[in-house]
């Protein structure tokens, strides 16, 4: 619940002054370092903050949105997060601190009302704020808004061109100071991301070729960056933590830099294939991910784990053309021939919840972990955290592959090695990739398998030297052969 104080029906003519100060002195009020004060004090029509992790994207976004409101009087604005869980958890405490801030400021309570079971608040100038998730963006078309503001919409179940439309269509409410804003850490270069980088250069062409229409056009945009680094209050053991990240992850959550979309899912080098029989190693611990197909496509994958947190994909079982029970009978002699010790760790999709009874029953006292969520089951986070593994931003991989393994497809379900090389990203009417892996029938299930193990043991030390894996943002992955920080000019912070 917010901490404020009831406001009186009709303030006093010096509290209304002081509201108007709020809106003005940003930096007494809300404690904004450089880059958060330049993107809210900005009245363009449309203002991205894209900044790297702990650049502190929502502070920004919350104060830009209290901003607007108190300049658009009677209007009707809106917050949106990505989820509902977001917006209760991170936005909406975020919107009601910058609102005691003015307070603590003006001794002023800028509330009037809210509505909790709506969710919306009114201000005292009569401007309506509505929190909203925006995964089902199809809900919004109903509103008519003079400003909102989208948080990590790079990083969303929606899709953000559909985002960009349906909020763009949903801004024709009256005020003074109309916009829209999206505070993201990139997610390469696509999406909304995209298009403010795009309006960017079309600026700056239009101003060489003296086009006055042009800049106009593209002149209603405005980008502000920010790294990690670039937020003078967060703690010097929160970048530690970042270490984990994969060389491209760090790039684009850390230092918020626009990367170049690549085809390929994950980049498969010479250091990943090294010199390694399973048999050689019968003390280390077995971790096993296990992808059921119907009735093919049955894929095991087998990973020895060293006391250093390295991971050695060992050993894979591949079944086609078969019944669940036929692989299951063969999965048993499999990991039972790997030696006398139980497994570590066993992890599963969800699609067979009989055969993981099974399986459960047959090593009670190993932990089996069924991806029963929509969010275990998330390809991004599984593929980026597989990315951070294999080039860790310092260090050399940590999920590396015995060269003993299949290099080949035979049959109809591709072996992991092949399948790494083959696993690629869906394109879009442009030829550009997208966020979403090719669901071919052929490399995806080996990729499956090795995912389930990667998130099922991310959060347990004991298979990573001591630490746990820093969980990625709730989105998209990909791996890069070159970076493209967005440019810099005299109409944009960078």
């Amino acid at each position: 619940m917010p901490r404020l104080v009831p406001l009186p029906t009709r303030p006093p003519a010096a509290n209304v002054a002081n509201v108007a100060n709020v809106a003005l002195d940003l930096d007494q009020a809300w404690n904004l370092y450089d880059r958060q004060a330049h993107f809210v004090a900005d009245d363009h029509l449309f203002a991205m903050f894209l900044g790297g992790v702990g650049s502190g994207k929502s502070h920004a976004l919350t104060a830009w949105v209290v901003r607007r409101a108190l300049a658009n009087p009677g209007a009707i604005g809106a917050l949106l997060g990505r989820t509902s869980v977001d917006l209760q958890a991170i936005l909406i405490p975020a919107f009601f601190d910058r609102l005691q801030e003015c307070q603590d400021v003006t001794g002023v309570n800028l509330v009037r009302d809210y509505d909790k079971g709506n969710a919306k608040v009114t201000l005292c100038n009569g401007c309506q704020v509505y929190f909203r998730p925006y995964n089902r963006i199809a809900k919004l078309r109903g509103l008519t808004l003079t400003f909102a503001a989208a948080d990590e919409v790079e990083w969303s179940e929606a899709e953000p061109e559909e985002v960009w439309s349906v909020l763009t269509g949903r801004l024709r409410g009256r005020g003074p100071l109309p916009g829209l804003a999206f505070a993201t850490s990139p997610n390469g270069l696509r999406g909304i991301t995209r298009r403010f980088v795009d309006a960017q250069r079309h600026y700056i062409t239009a101003r060489g070729q003296g086009d006055a229409a042009g800049v106009k056009t593209w002149g209603r945009f405005y980008t502000v960056t920010a790294t990690s680094f670039a937020n003078p209050f967060l703690p010097t053991h929160f970048f530690d933590s970042l270490r984990s990240m994969s060389k491209r992850r760090y790039q684009q959550e850390v230092e918020g830099k626009v990367l170049r979309p690549s085809h390929t899912v994950l980049q498969l080098e010479a250091r990943h294939m090294i010199p390694w029989r399973w048999q050689d190693h019968p003390t280390l611990p077995r971790v096993y991910g296990i992808d059921w197909g119907g009735g093919a496509h049955h894929v095991a994958i087998m990973c020895q784990v060293e006391a250093s947190g390295r991971w050695v994909v060992a050993d894979e079982l591949i079944l086609d053309d078969a019944p669940r029970g036929t692989f299951q009978d063969r999965l048993q002699k499999w990991i039972d021939g790997h030696g006398t010790t139980p497994p570590t760790l066993l992890a599963a999709d969800r699609a067979a919840p009989f055969e993981n009874q099974v399986l459960q029953t047959r090593y009670r006292t190993t932990p089996l972990r069924w991806m029963e969520t929509k969010e275990d089951q998330g390809i991004v986070r599984g593929l980026e955290l597989m990315r951070d593994l294999m080039d860790p931003c310092e260090g050399q991989p940590l999920l590396v592959f015995s060269d003993k393994l299949a290099q080949t497809v035979t049959g109809q379900t591709a072996p992991i090695i092949p399948a790494m090389r083959g696993y690629c990203y869906h394109l879009d009417a442009e030829g550009q990739p997208t966020t979403r892996p090719r669901k071919d029938n052929v490399n995806d299930h080996a990729m499956d398998a090795l995912r389930y193990i990667i998130m099922a043991g991310a959060t347990d030390p004991r298979l990573h030297g001591g630490h746990r894996l820093f969980a990625p943002q709730s989105g998209n992955g990909w791996k890069p052969e070159a970076a493209q920080a967005v440019g810099r000019s005299d109409r944009q912070v960078t």
